[in-house]
């Protein structure tokens, strides 16, 4: 299942080139990724520290106007590597692999490949509450990709490459219209995660769920919003670790709540107007969903990188 798509598909293009960058795709990211860069063993985050500083891209984009301290440094590049996956959609280095006519850019050295692996942000389970038909989305896609990150990590000459797209597509999972394309009688491609639904405010569906966590980038902010969240709600007893179940969270908060304004699909014309209470709610919900994404990602990486990297980077078995 593709996104964007046809003549609407151009028009969220051009809204999103001309609005601020927000939330999950860079703030929300940044957020849960220092919730849980807080929450690292001191072993873990010694190896996802050193792991980074080896990952092609850690002297441009990881560590550009980062602070001098070793250990701000080492922070600061754990958070743009949460963003990473995200900046490469429009970096002429890459690809896009998922086009048919797609043509590979050449391969530069640390990269396993060039490709910007756009179908692996979200894994979208059909909802057809009118009964209308649905279509399955095929791998490679967020689940099969979680997966393969969670029994990879660890043990993989990648793991430097790779560990910016566990970070990120664990974050990405646990924004609810990441897990769920809406199928309508009236809609019968789907809505591709909200992308197809106008709403105001936010453009689109997809776009104001995104922008759930505000907009200001700044590491006040980050810092802010992290200790608010993790004290309105603490870490819970236990802890899934399994990318499955947060998807189907996603699913069900998706039927529950985000699409709790019924069949309709707005237009430019006539977008469906979000009530206060929506949205309202839509940020109390992200701001759950972030503390949680922060807590799994932490749990995990303390999980798998409980050993040495150093055999694994220089490619050696363990």
């Amino acid at each position: 299942m593709m996104r964007p798509w046809g003549l609407l598909g151009a028009w969220v293009a051009t809204l999103y080139a001309s609005s601020p960058s927000l939330a999950w795709n860079a703030t929300g990211h940044r957020i849960i990724a220092a919730i849980a860069y807080e929450r690292l063993n001191p072993g873990t985050r010694a190896q996802v520290d050193l792991l980074l500083k080896h990952h092609p891209d850690y002297a441009t984009l990881l560590t550009r106007d980062s602070p001098p301290d070793p250990e701000a440094r080492a922070r600061a590049a754990f958070l743009a590597a949460s963003v990473w996956p995200d900046h490469i959609k429009g970096d002429r280095r890459f690809y896009d692999d998922t086009r048919k006519d797609a043509t590979p850019t050449p391969l530069l050295p640390g990269f396993p490949d060039m490709a910007r692996h756009t179908n692996w942000h979200y894994y979208d389970i059909p909802y057809a509450p009118d009964g209308a038909q649905t279509e399955k989305q095929p791998p490679p896609n967020a689940l099969s990709e979680l997966r393969r990150l969670l029994r990879e990590t660890g043990t993989s000459p990648r793991d430097a490459y790779d560990l910016p797209w566990l970070i990120h597509l664990a974050g990405d999972v646990h924004q609810p219209l990441h897990c769920t394309s809406r199928f309508l009688k009236s809609q019968p491609k789907g809505d591709a995660g909200g992308n197809g639904v106008i709403v105001a405010p936010g453009g689109n569906l997809h776009f104001f769920w995104d922008s759930a966590a505000g907009s200001d980038g700044s590491d006040a902010y980050i810092i802010r919003f992290a200790a608010e969240v993790t004290h309105e709600y603490p870490v819970p007893r236990r802890l899934s670790k399994d990318p499955k179940k947060w998807i189907e969270e996603g699913f069900e908060i998706d039927k529950r709540e985000v699409y709790s304004f019924g069949l309709e699909s707005g237009s430019r014309e006539h977008p469906i107007e979000l009530s206060q209470a929506y949205q309202a709610n839509a940020k109390r919900l992200a701001r759950e969903r972030i503390a949680l994404a922060g807590y799994r990602l932490a749990a995990v990486l303390n999980e798998k990188l409980k050993r040495s990297v150093k055999v694994i980077l220089h490619g050696q078995q363990p």
